[in-house]
């Protein structure tokens, strides 16, 4: 029997483990009882006013008033008092971050379809919070439009089924009539006409007439004008107005034709371009239809084709009305009746045709907090962070304090210490922010007059119609050039790079580098010649199944586009994202749970470390859904994030130590070494355990076994609190450096051992014995 002669622990056990829910403050599990800091909220950095859906109806009591869905966490449904733009009402939609569909009816009930949780709300005439009727339909996470049916019940349109389905406010019942058509996810827009229903349907186009008794379906021929073949045609709005149905069809969801459609003949009559939605109130008094069009509301006679600007303007970007309608204001100042509805940032609009009054009133409806969509350090101290819909902001790490800029959907954020590079939705659009500079956007946010423009825009891709692209994946500046990798509009695939060049100003696209799969990720080499970037296989919203089954990870030069090598590493994955140099100089990619780092010269893999189990395949809307990789500071390491636990890899060793459940996405490291990270709207800073940096302790020792009078070498190495040895390895009397397993029998005499003992953070011990192996007779 030997005598017990080695201790190598091969694992520790960490003092804490990080558990939170996705949108809660939890603390990471034994918190208060161990050395680890709870998460420490820094609060909602992202607040505005974004209302989408709308309508406005005359209450029961004989109140004029509009109402309108705020995006947010809550999203909030509010009715303001058309006469005096007073606010009745605001109420939580719990569950829901967004709201296009609004119906309020003679009743006085209001309803409203709501996302991502697809469910149907109603507001009771006379009630002061909402009721959850449940969910629209099975699997469906989009309630998209909704109208009141000719039976009374509640109809509506779903993604990502393309599902119609009806509400039955009697019996409280849900009827789902199935998919409208079989080659689009998106039915995006309903209307009710003559006892059938019209739904239209998002990328591809279709218009679909269905007998709501029955649920026969007949699908209605597009414009050819409306180039119905191209795949990013869609069918935005459908609007009854007097006996004639009325269409916005088009690639830009912003601004596109209106057709006018003849539901008693089937033929297509008169047409306007550049139309914003989202409604269309009934025809005004001469017979005319008030639509806005280049920032101002319109009249459009469809029969004599007459287009008269009127006096009401609202500028920016966005200036579809939000909830549209007729109201007696019960003014002389406002004879007759008044057009009325509400602006996206909760302004209140009239305008009377008898008068040719018109105006736009700030209102109090209120702003919510935004979801969180990107996170990076911000050179000075704090964190940019980037929202759904709505812009930027800079926040103190340590305080939260918060200075919101409002913009567009803000996806990506790079700074690289003298400007701040933004990426913005949709058109995947590409700006410069100075952050020493006033604000000043033409299209979301204008300054004073004479005030330079900032952020200034560097390419969008609304321009590069071969391929169009929607949302920005990575930015990166590389020397004189701004790079971006991007992901495709609509039902498309495909992704492109955008190469912006900051000495001139000019941006090239580089197309097809990864044919049919957008890019998730961008890492370059030292000299800025050669780019890395991650791909996925999944298309734009609403697309179909992948053409391609596998991503890659690939090298290419950013003057040429030439790609020198492309592989899949991983066989079958179908997604490489946060592709990343290590302090190093070592290249990573995010396949599901498997970290792969990779030869940047041949692409070949040198290894994979494996976190935890394989994680099933799935489509994500943003890269770092799928996973996050941020070096670590001040340690040659990792953090990682994957299937909803965070985990720090040690590239010497590529040991990995896993910190637990980890609800939270995005996430980035900031001074100090803390992670800023997000949980919907709320934003939180993070100390983690700090890396193991201590070397083992190493021992060496003569021993013997029973029985056996010949000497042995015994090694140890002790990690104490650290996670654990790695490998101890031995040179003896100059001999060749050897892993040690077990005691090595020695000749008696003297000897020089040197010991090297590693742990699994790559941290290493290296001592020299001198030792002398005597033999033991009779014992």
């Amino acid at each position: 029997m030997r005598r017990p002669l080695l201790a190598v622990p091969l694992a520790a056990t960490l003092s804490a483990v990080l558990v939170t829910a996705l949108t809660s403050t939890a603390a990471p599990a034994d918190a208060e009882s161990s050395a680890v800091a709870a998460p420490v909220s820094l609060g909602a950095p992202l607040n505005d006013v974004t209302l989408v859906g709308g309508a406005v109806a005359t209450t029961p009591d004989g109140v004029p008033t509009v109402y309108g869905v705020t995006v947010g966490q809550p999203v909030r449904l509010s009715a303001a008092d058309a006469r005096t733009g007073e606010i009745l009402l605001t109420t939580p939609l719990p569950g829901a971050n967004s709201a296009t569909g609004v119906v309020a009816l003679e009743s006085g009930d209001v309803y409203v379809s709501t996302n991502p949780n697809g469910r149907l709300y109603r507001l009771p005439w006379g009630a002061d919070a909402v009721e959850d009727l449940g969910q629209v339909a099975a699997g469906q996470t989009f309630g998209w439009d909704i109208v009141e049916g000719p039976d009374g019940r509640i109809y509506g349109v779903t993604f990502p089924g393309a599902r119609l389905y009806a509400y039955d406010p009697d019996t409280g019942a849900f009827h789902d009539y199935g998919a409208v058509a079989a080659d689009t996810q998106q039915a995006r827009t309903v209307a009710s006409y003559g006892g059938k229903l019209y739904v239209g349907t998002m990328t591809r186009a279709h218009l679909v007439e269905v007998d709501p008794a029955t649920g026969a379906k007949r699908e209605i021929a597009l414009p050819p004008a409306s180039d119905p073949g191209n795949e990013l045609t869609s069918v935005f709005d459908v609007n009854v107005v007097g006996d004639r149905i009325y269409v916005r069809i088009g690639t830009d969801i912003k601004y596109a034709p209106l057709y006018e459609l003849d539901p008693a003949t089937g033929t297509w009559g008169a047409s306007l371009d550049t139309v914003a939605g989202l409604e269309l109130p009934a025809a005004g008094p001469d017979g005319e239809l008030y639509v806005m069009r280049s920032n101002t509301l319109t009249a459009w006679d469809p029969a004599t084709g007459a287009a008269a600007p009127t006096s009401l303007r609202y500028e920016g970007r966005v200036y579809n009305y939000r909830g549209v309608g007729w109201v007696d204001l019960g003014d002389p100042e406002w004879p007759g009746l008044t057009l009325t509805g509400f602006f996206w940032r909760g302004e209140l609009w009239r305008y009377n045709p008898a008068t040719g009054r018109g105006e736009v009133v700030p209102t109090a409806v209120p702003g919510e907090p935004i979801e969180i969509l990107s996170l990076e350090a911000a050179t000075g101290g704090g964190v940019w962070a980037g929202g759904f819909l709505n812009g930027f902001a800079h926040v103190d790490a340590e305080t939260g304090a918060s200075r919101f800029r409002r913009f567009a959907q803000t996806e990506q954020i790079y700074d690289d210490g003298e400007n701040v590079w933004i990426g913005g939705y949709p058109d995947a659009r590409g700006y410069r922010y100075d952050p020493d500079a006033p604000l000043n956007d033409p299209d979301y946010a204008p300054g004073p007059p004479g005030t330079p423009v900032n952020p200034v825009k560097l390419w969008d891709f609304k321009q590069h119609t071969q391929n169009p692209q929607d949302r920005i994946f990575a930015m990166l500046p590389v020397g004189d050039l701004v790079v971006a990798a991007t992901g495709p509009k609509g039902s498309t695939f495909g992704g492109s790079v955008a190469v912006a060049d900051r000495t001139t100003g000019q941006t090239r696209f580089l197309d097809d580098l990864s044919p049919d799969r957008a890019l998730t990720s961008l890492a370059a080499s030292s000299d800025g010649r050669t780019l890395y970037a991650g791909t996925w296989v999944y298309g734009g919203t609403g697309s179909p199944e992948p053409v391609q089954s596998e991503g890659t990870v690939l090298a290419f030069d950013p003057a040429s586009g030439e790609v020198s090598w492309q592989v899949s590493p991983v066989p079958g994955a179908p997604s490489y994202v946060a592709t990343t140099f290590d302090a190093a100089g070592r290249l990573w990619t995010l396949a599901g749970s498997a970290l792969v780092e990779l030869d940047p010269a041949t692409g070949a893999t040198m290894r994979t470390v494996q976190l935890g189990a394989p994680l099933p395949p799935g489509r994500k809307t943003w890269p770092h859904q799928a996973g996050i990789v941020e070096p670590v500071p001040g340690a040659d390491a990792l953090y990682v994030s994957a299937g909803q636990r965070l985990h720090r890899v040690y590239g010497a060793t590529g040991a990995a130590e896993d910190l637990g459940t980890f609800g939270y996405s995005p996430f980035t490291v900031v001074d100090g070494g803390d992670l800023a990270m997000a949980s919907g709207a709320e934003l939180f800073r993070w100390t983690p355990p700090a890396p193991d940096a201590a070397p083992p302790a190493v021992t060496a020792g003569i021993g013997y076994v029973d029985g056996d009078w010949r000497p042995y070498l015994e090694l140890t190495a002790d990690d104490g609190a650290g996670i654990g040895v790695h490998e101890i390895a031995y040179r003896l009397d100059g001999g060749p450096w050897t892993t040690y397993s077990e005691p090595v029998r020695l000749r008696p005499g003297r000897h020089t051992v040197e010991i090297r003992a590693v742990d699994r953070a790559g941290n290493a011990t290296t001592v020299t014995e001198h030792l002398v192996a005597r033999p033991v007779f009779g014992g």
